[in-house]
């Protein structure tokens, strides 16, 4: 596979990653339950680094596993870490309450109806593809 390719994998399997973290590790969880308790706080919709630092060391191993070569992992977990990056970015803007294009109102409301009607579906943050895919969107 050529770099972009790992990379664009790494951005894709970012989705992934985020959907399951959110659907299965998140809920019940004590900065997760208090994210929801006060959306707004900023220090709780930022990932502290004693948890975000580990998922990066295990990505880049998994990575290493799939890309079959250190080149390929780094690609990977570029993509990846990119993806966590902009997550984190999108998340801030979406409980900002500042104004925002078409993508950012989208967004703001997937996952406003995550936050405020049930939390038993929408659980991608920076893109609804894994709620579409698995249909956890609401009907």
């Amino acid at each position: 596979m050529g770099l972009a390719v790992e990379f664009g994998a790494g951005l894709l399997l970012w989705t992934l990653i985020e959907y399951f973290m959110h659907r299965l590790a998140f809920h019940g969880f004590a900065p997760h339950t208090e994210h929801h308790a006060n959306p707004s706080d900023v220090k709780y919709i930022v990932a502290p680094l004693r948890l975000s630092l580990p998922g990066a060391c295990i990505s880049f191993g998994i990575s290493w596993l799939i890309g079959g070569s250190w080149r390929a992992a780094i690609s990977i977990v570029c993509g990846i870490v990119t993806g966590y990056l902009l997550y984190e970015w999108i998340h801030l803007r979406v409980h900002s309450g500042k104004r925002g294009g078409r993508l950012l109102r989208a967004l703001r409301k997937h996952h406003y109806y995550h936050h405020f009607a049930s939390d038993r579906v929408n659980y991608g943050v920076t893109s609804p593809l894994w709620d579409i895919i698995f249909r956890t969107v609401p009907h």
